[in-house]
């Protein structure tokens, strides 16, 4: 892959990262149970906007990566985003209880597993 490309692919995967842990610090909380209701509606709000975000990324990611990254890598990332859909994506409405610690978790893993994604094509 041209540096260039790389280097994109790079930024890309970092934002996803970073927009997974935006939406996993939402989401843990909502789950600390503020005192606040104002609180709890704020970081609900943002935790819906973010896992938004993260599901328009999915969308495009593979697209974006495909012609990028070997088929080892490109497998990796089907795979994490796989995992994602399967729970943590799914938007949480007014309605929907409080996340789970494993959601939460989650989206920790797969934010890594982006950084590491990031950091493996900047070297």
């Amino acid at each position: 892959m041209e540096p260039e490309h790389k280097a994109r692919a790079a930024r890309y995967a970092e934002a996803i990262a970073n927009t997974l842990a935006y939406a996993a610090d939402a989401l843990s909380q909502i789950d600390g149970r503020s005192a606040n209701p104002a609180t709890s509606l704020k970081a609900r709000r943002t935790a819906i906007r973010e896992l938004g975000r993260v599901h328009g990324y999915v969308t495009t990611i593979v697209e974006v990566l495909q012609h990028r990254l070997d088929e080892r890598r490109l497998a990796g990332v089907k795979k994490q985003l796989e995992s994602l859909d399967q729970g943590p994506l799914r938007v949480l409405s007014e309605d929907e209880p409080v996340s789970s610690e494993l959601r939460i978790d989650q989206l920790y893993a797969v934010e890594g597993y982006f950084r590491a994604l990031s950091d493996s094509l900047r070297v």
